[in-house]
């Protein structure tokens, strides 16, 4: 069983934050990240500040999916509905990537410069 999710930002009204496919617990590994493991800066970033805060990074489920296509075509439209800060014109997400699917960014050749 595969979820699509969004990690919410309580400091502005559980705004999503990020979109991510996943099974089992995948949402909660964010949360134990740290500037070393992470290889998104602006998630974890964001993430610190509310915790720094005393509060609690929001989750929400979306939707479940048998098929891991289509969770991942799932989380690219929601990525592109809210759109990524720096990416996109009014982009709210800290997402990087347009979708998780495989190879991901971060194995490829510009691993370095993209996740700087």
């Amino acid at each position: 069983m595969f979820y699509v999710y969004m990690l919410l930002d309580p400091r502005k009204d559980n705004q999503p934050f990020y979109v991510g496919k996943g099974t089992d617990d995948r949402w909660k590994d964010h949360l134990f990240e740290t500037a070393d493991t992470s290889i998104n800066k602006r998630r974890f970033s964001t993430i610190q500040k509310i915790k720094t805060l005393g509060l609690d990074v929001g989750v929400e489920f979306i939707q479940y999916f048998e098929n891991e296509d289509q969770a991942y075509d799932f989380e690219e439209l929601l990525i592109a509905k809210y759109g990524r800060k720096g990416y996109d014109a009014n982009g709210i997400l800290t997402n990087i990537c347009k979708d998780s699917r495989p190879p991901n960014w971060h194995h490829g050749p510009n691993a370095a410069a993209i996740n700087e």
